[in-house]
């Protein structure tokens, strides 16, 4: 998403493309950003005028849940907004109209070759504001606007009027001020943790898998598939990560003809993975299995619990360390009690320590989990082998 800086970082990314197409073909000319009616006081002879003269709300994005929640979380909408600009040329001398058209057909060139704002572009031009990250492009599009609703425009502008082209930029997606909350997990279902269960019999020709269990596990753990027709094969399991490519492959240390048992690296990063197993034949044929996800929990590590001191403007700052280090591009969040919060600044590097500020901290001790990739923590394992959140994964506000 976006902060609130994100309308200011569209119209100086517009500036920035249409000063570089338009000072191209027009030398001399300069793109400015006024109120039309303030333009004519000490323009240069030669301008294109920006001007961002109405901003509403797209309705269909309005109706969306909020982008980035899961089931059970609760958070606000984005503010989704649409802004419309009109796009005024002005020249001066002899042939100052000539000069406004090759302005104006110049920036008309640039927004069409510039459809979409590109998240290098808007960072160069705007680096005060993070819509470059937003996940939802920024598009450029014209506007047809009839003579009767120009002429209402210019009036409402008191300046006399000149040919102008409209544009609209959709979607600027700006984040809710209001925290997100997010519940603690269920750790049992009923007395003896059961869930429904439903069997079927889906034995074909080829090799299927059909369950990975447990489906979060740590480095370092086992992993179990199961499915049908591994018998007669050395079985392979294949790790596969989006972002940090693979493949990972482990041995079975045991297989039958339904079921194979792995072992993970200790050093394997947090995150989704998908998992496939890959059966090698006695005439060295090889044939792999659709692939499931597998989801590997990260771990708060040492020193712990935490203590943090409550600051004059009512935050918290939180270091933490993690194991396995975490990889440039990853998404992580540290959840606090039911709070999430995000780290100051983006993974660029390999690392095992995050910061994270806490705004409107509470004094007391507050769980620890730590999400990685929509992975999150697991709890401990208690001494009637039930789960239980571990009394050190914690911090303590004073």
């Amino acid at each position: 998403m976006s902060d609130s800086f994100a309308v200011a970082a569209v119209t100086d990314t517009l500036r920035a493309i249409l000063q570089g197409e338009v000072g191209r073909q027009v030398p001399g000319a300069v793109v400015t950003a006024r109120p039309p009616d303030e333009v004519t006081a000490d323009r240069p002879s030669s301008a294109l005028n920006v001007f961002l003269y109405r901003a509403s709300v797209d309705a269909s994005w309005r109706n969306l849940d909020p982008v980035g929640t899961r089931p059970g979380e609760t958070g606000r909408p984005a503010l989704p907004l649409v802004l419309h600009y009109v796009l005024t040329p002005y020249a001066s001398g002899d042939a100052q109209e000539s000069t406004a058209h090759r302005i104006l057909g110049a920036a008309m060139v640039a927004l069409h070759d510039h459809a979409e704002l590109g998240p290098e572009e808007i960072r160069r031009a705007a680096p005060f504001s993070d819509l470059h990250l937003q996940p939802e492009s920024v598009r450029i599009t014209p506007v047809n606007v009839s003579t009767d609703d120009i002429s209402k425009l210019w009036t409402a502008f008191q300046s006399q009027y000149r040919i102008s082209v409209a544009y609209e930029a959709r979607t600027v997606l700006i984040d809710s001020s209001r925290p997100a909350r997010v519940p603690l997990p269920v750790l049992a279902r009923g007395d003896q943790d059961r869930g429904p269960a439903a069997a079927a019999n889906t034995a074909g020709l080829l090799p299927t898998l059909t369950a990975v269990v447990p489906e979060i596990v740590r480095p370092g753990g086992k992993l179990t598939v199961t499915g049908t027709r591994f018998e007669g094969r050395d079985a392979l399991l294949r790790l596969t990560h989006p972002l940090l490519g693979g493949p990972v492959d482990r041995p079975a240390q045991e297989a039958d003809a339904t079921e194979a048992t792995f072992e993970l690296p200790e050093d394997l990063a947090a995150g989704i993975w998908s998992a496939a197993v890959v059966l090698t034949a006695a005439d060295g044929t090889q044939q792999a299995t659709r692939a499931l996800q597998v989801g590997v929990a990260p771990r708060l590590t040492e020193p712990l619990p935490l203590t943090a001191e409550l600051g004059a403007d009512g935050s918290a700052r939180l270091e933490v360390r993690c194991a396995p280090p975490l990889h440039p591009g990853q998404r992580v969040q540290l959840i606090v009690g039911n709070r999430p919060l995000d780290p100051e600044g983006a993974v660029a590097d390999t690392t095992d320590r995050l910061r994270f500020r806490w705004r409107d901290a509470r004094p007391g001790r507050h769980t620890l989990r730590l999400r990685v990739d929509d992975v999150e923590s697991l709890p401990a394992v208690g001494a009637a082998g039930r789960p239980e959140f571990p009394t050190d994964a914690a911090v303590v506000v004073a």
